[in-house]
């Protein structure tokens, strides 16, 4: 076998089901140029009550399936505490100053990717979320469904849905106006497993 040369890139070795490392920023280590392993990210948005949850967990699966490592975090659930904060500002700064934490715990553990949820109002969010994960390539991919699906889904999930019916009904034209995703699938009445596979392969991590 021919070995590698001063000039070659070393790149690290991969375990099985590990994602291959992405090119990041270069280094010169001892002579040898090192690539920096990017971090792909995959967050799933959409409206209220357009099923961001119940495809997130579905992926997961199919994560698990294929044997690719990763970790998967629904972000409004880290943001759970007592007092709660006050601001909107301060519940993210809360939510990003856990997930960086919590990603330095998972990546410590052999996960490779990380597979998120939230609500992106702005593409302008997403620079504090790079920030909390270095290295990191990220993909936004919008669920899409009508909105009278998405207010019969919330009729028939919450007790009391007046709330959530008025989120929905202001975020949903608005998330499709303001185009801040990479790509759309839609999530009207499809299988959840078939809506799941696509968010995958247009993120380009499964085939």
């Amino acid at each position: 076998m021919q070995q590698e040369t001063s000039e070659q890139r070393a790149v690290p070795s991969r375990r099985p089901g590990q994602w291959p490392p992405r090119e990041g920023a270069t280094h010169s280590l001892g002579g040898h140029l090192t690539v920096t392993a990017v971090t792909p990210v995959l967050l799933v948005t959409g409206p209220v009550g357009v099923g961001k949850s119940a495809v997130l967990h579905e992926a997961d699966q199919l994560l698990i399936e294929a044997q690719i490592g990763h970790a998967t975090l629904e972000l409004e659930e880290i943001a759970r505490c007592w007092p709660a904060p006050a601001e909107p500002e301060s519940r993210q700064s809360m939510i990003l100053g856990n997930l960086a934490a919590l990603w330095s715990n998972f990546a410590a553990r052999g996960a490779n990717r990380l597979l998120l949820a939230q609500i992106l109002k702005h593409r302008s969010q997403l620079q504090r979320l790079k920030e909390a994960i270095p290295e990191s390539q990220l993909t936004v991919v919008r669920l899409h469904a009508p909105l009278s699906l998405i207010e019969e889904r919330l009729r028939r999930r919450e007790p009391n849905p007046e709330e959530e019916l008025d989120a929905a009904r202001w975020l949903a034209p608005r998330m499709d106006a303001s185009g801040g995703e990479d790509h759309v699938v839609e999530n009207g009445k499809r299988p959840l497993r078939e809506v799941a596979s696509e968010v995958l392969r247009v993120a380009g991590w499964l085939p």
